[in-house]
Protein backbone atom coordinates (compact mmCIF):
# COMPACT_ATOMS: atom_id res chain seq x y z
CA UNK A 1 0.00 0.00 0.00
CA UNK A 2 0.66 3.46 -0.77
CA UNK A 3 2.59 5.70 2.43
CA UNK A 4 2.19 9.42 1.89
CA UNK A 5 4.75 9.98 4.99
CA UNK A 6 7.08 7.01 3.54
CA UNK A 7 6.86 8.83 0.00
CA UNK A 8 7.27 12.74 1.62
CA UNK A 9 10.48 11.24 2.87
CA UNK A 10 11.65 9.64 0.07
CA UNK A 11 11.27 12.96 -2.18
CA UNK A 12 13.43 14.55 1.25
CA UNK A 13 15.74 12.23 0.67
CA UNK A 14 16.38 13.04 -2.95
CA UNK A 15 16.50 16.93 -2.09
CA UNK A 16 18.93 16.20 -0.07
CA UNK A 17 21.30 13.87 -1.98
CA UNK A 18 20.95 16.84 -4.75
CA UNK A 19 20.96 19.66 -3.18
CA UNK A 20 23.17 19.19 -0.14
CA UNK A 21 20.87 20.94 1.81
CA UNK A 22 17.98 20.36 4.30
CA UNK A 23 14.27 20.80 2.39
CA UNK A 24 12.78 23.99 3.09
CA UNK A 25 9.69 23.76 4.93
CA UNK A 26 6.53 26.45 4.85
CA UNK A 27 3.47 26.59 6.10
CA UNK A 28 1.53 28.10 3.19
CA UNK A 29 -0.82 25.57 1.22
CA UNK A 30 1.03 23.79 -1.46
CA UNK A 31 1.46 25.48 -4.63
CA UNK A 32 -0.24 22.48 -6.81
CA UNK A 33 -2.66 21.46 -4.12
CA UNK A 34 -4.03 17.92 -4.88
CA UNK A 35 -7.09 18.11 -6.71
CA UNK A 36 -10.19 17.22 -4.83
CA UNK A 37 -12.12 14.44 -7.26
CA UNK A 38 -8.83 12.82 -7.19
CA UNK A 39 -7.30 9.57 -5.05
CA UNK A 40 -4.80 11.26 -2.87
CA UNK A 41 -2.68 8.48 -2.55
CA UNK A 42 -2.79 7.62 -6.62
CA UNK A 43 -2.09 11.19 -7.44
CA UNK A 44 1.28 11.48 -5.66
CA UNK A 45 2.72 8.33 -6.85
CA UNK A 46 1.76 9.23 -10.37
CA UNK A 47 3.58 12.16 -9.43
CA UNK A 48 6.72 10.60 -7.92
CA UNK A 49 6.65 8.27 -11.13
CA UNK A 50 6.87 11.47 -13.51
CA UNK A 51 9.62 12.97 -11.45
CA UNK A 52 11.32 10.19 -11.35
CA UNK A 53 11.19 9.76 -15.32
CA UNK A 54 12.05 12.97 -15.65
CA UNK A 55 14.95 13.11 -13.48
CA UNK A 56 16.22 9.57 -15.42
CA UNK A 57 15.85 11.25 -18.58
CA UNK A 58 18.14 14.08 -17.54
CA UNK A 59 20.95 11.38 -16.37
CA UNK A 60 20.49 11.45 -12.95
CA UNK A 61 20.15 8.86 -11.23
CA UNK A 62 16.61 9.14 -8.57
CA UNK A 63 18.40 7.55 -5.49
CA UNK A 64 14.97 6.08 -4.40
CA UNK A 65 16.01 3.23 -1.83
CA UNK A 66 15.52 -0.70 -2.36
CA UNK A 67 13.01 -1.65 -0.38
CA UNK A 68 13.88 -2.70 3.23
CA UNK A 69 17.42 -0.51 2.78
CA UNK A 70 18.38 3.03 3.91
CA UNK A 71 19.56 5.61 1.86
CA UNK A 72 22.34 7.30 3.56
CA UNK A 73 24.14 10.66 1.74
CA UNK A 74 27.92 9.77 2.90
CA UNK A 75 30.43 12.43 3.65
CA UNK A 76 32.59 14.14 0.77
CA UNK A 77 35.54 16.29 1.09
CA UNK A 78 36.62 18.29 -1.86
CA UNK A 79 40.46 19.30 -2.50
CA UNK A 80 42.59 20.97 -5.22
CA UNK A 81 45.92 21.54 -5.85
CA UNK A 82 47.67 23.75 -8.76
CA UNK A 83 46.17 20.28 -11.37
CA UNK A 84 43.64 18.32 -9.67
CA UNK A 85 40.62 18.21 -7.93
CA UNK A 86 40.25 15.47 -5.51
CA UNK A 87 37.08 14.21 -4.15
CA UNK A 88 37.24 11.56 -0.39
CA UNK A 89 34.18 10.07 0.21
CA UNK A 90 33.35 8.17 3.40
CA UNK A 91 32.07 4.53 2.55
CA UNK A 92 32.12 2.03 5.27
CA UNK A 93 31.91 -1.13 4.56
CA UNK A 94 31.70 -0.90 1.06
CA UNK A 95 33.47 -3.54 -1.53
CA UNK A 96 34.79 -2.05 -4.96
CA UNK A 97 32.20 -4.34 -6.95
CA UNK A 98 29.04 -3.05 -4.84
CA UNK A 99 30.14 0.95 -5.97
CA UNK A 100 29.25 3.12 -9.26
CA UNK A 101 30.85 6.19 -9.86
CA UNK A 102 30.06 8.30 -12.99
CA UNK A 103 29.71 11.89 -14.34
CA UNK A 104 26.86 12.87 -16.15
CA UNK A 105 26.25 16.90 -17.05
CA UNK A 106 28.71 17.92 -14.67
CA UNK A 107 27.47 15.93 -11.57
CA UNK A 108 29.34 13.33 -10.16
CA UNK A 109 26.98 10.37 -9.59
CA UNK A 110 27.80 8.21 -6.36
CA UNK A 111 26.10 4.82 -5.64
CA UNK A 112 26.99 2.41 -3.30
CA UNK A 113 26.04 -0.46 -1.39
CA UNK A 114 26.79 -2.14 1.72
CA UNK A 115 25.83 -5.40 2.68
CA UNK A 116 25.21 -6.78 6.29
CA UNK A 117 28.57 -7.35 8.20
CA UNK A 118 29.71 -11.14 8.27
CA UNK A 119 27.73 -11.73 5.11
CA UNK A 120 30.78 -13.32 3.26
CA UNK A 121 30.47 -16.51 4.10
CA UNK A 122 31.37 -16.85 7.82
CA UNK A 123 29.10 -18.61 10.18
CA UNK A 124 28.57 -16.04 12.46
CA UNK A 125 25.73 -14.81 13.66
CA UNK A 126 24.73 -10.83 15.22
CA UNK A 127 24.33 -10.77 18.82
CA UNK A 128 24.20 -6.75 18.56
CA UNK A 129 25.00 -4.02 15.47
CA UNK A 130 24.51 -1.37 14.64
CA UNK A 131 26.12 -1.32 11.32
CA UNK A 132 23.34 -2.34 8.97
CA UNK A 133 22.98 -2.81 5.45
CA UNK A 134 22.38 0.67 3.52
CA UNK A 135 22.43 2.32 0.57
CA UNK A 136 25.07 5.50 -0.44
CA UNK A 137 23.36 7.72 -2.74
CA UNK A 138 25.21 11.47 -3.61
CA UNK A 139 25.04 14.10 -6.45
CA UNK A 140 28.17 16.07 -6.26
CA UNK A 141 28.31 19.14 -8.51
CA UNK A 142 31.67 18.97 -10.02
CA UNK A 143 33.73 22.19 -10.40
CA UNK A 144 34.22 23.76 -13.58
CA UNK A 145 37.41 22.78 -16.30
CA UNK A 146 37.36 18.88 -14.98
CA UNK A 147 39.42 17.10 -17.53
CA UNK A 148 36.88 14.52 -18.96
CA UNK A 149 38.43 10.92 -19.07
CA UNK A 150 40.66 12.02 -16.38
CA UNK A 151 39.34 10.28 -13.40
CA UNK A 152 41.01 7.78 -11.15
CA UNK A 153 39.52 6.13 -7.88
CA UNK A 154 40.68 4.19 -5.16
CA UNK A 155 38.83 2.22 -2.20
CA UNK A 156 40.52 1.54 0.83
CA UNK A 157 39.67 1.53 4.23
CA UNK A 158 36.63 2.58 4.06
CA UNK A 159 37.26 5.71 1.94
CA UNK A 160 37.31 6.22 -1.91
CA UNK A 161 39.61 9.15 -3.10
CA UNK A 162 38.99 10.16 -6.73
CA UNK A 163 41.37 12.15 -8.66
CA UNK A 164 40.01 14.60 -11.26
CA UNK A 165 42.72 16.63 -13.32
CA UNK A 166 41.65 20.39 -13.93
CA UNK A 167 41.75 21.69 -17.93
CA UNK A 168 40.73 25.32 -18.53
CA UNK A 169 39.18 24.67 -22.04
CA UNK A 170 37.23 21.08 -20.83
CA UNK A 171 33.70 21.03 -21.96
CA UNK A 172 31.75 19.07 -19.75
CA UNK A 173 31.10 15.54 -21.10
CA UNK A 174 29.61 12.10 -19.59
CA UNK A 175 32.06 9.71 -18.23
CA UNK A 176 32.28 6.51 -15.94
CA UNK A 177 35.45 6.77 -13.47
CA UNK A 178 36.95 3.16 -12.53
CA UNK A 179 38.03 2.43 -9.09
CA UNK A 180 40.90 0.45 -8.43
Amino acid sequence: MFNVEEQTTRLEQLYRQMTGSEPKRNADPPVAPIPPDANPEQYVQENLQKLQTALQSLGISAGLPHPGLPVLSPRVALLEDKDNYRIVVELPGVRKEDLTVEVARGVLQLSATRGFPGADGRSERAVYTEVVPCRFERLLPLPPFVKFDSGEGKLENGLLSLRLQKDPSAIHRDFKVEVA
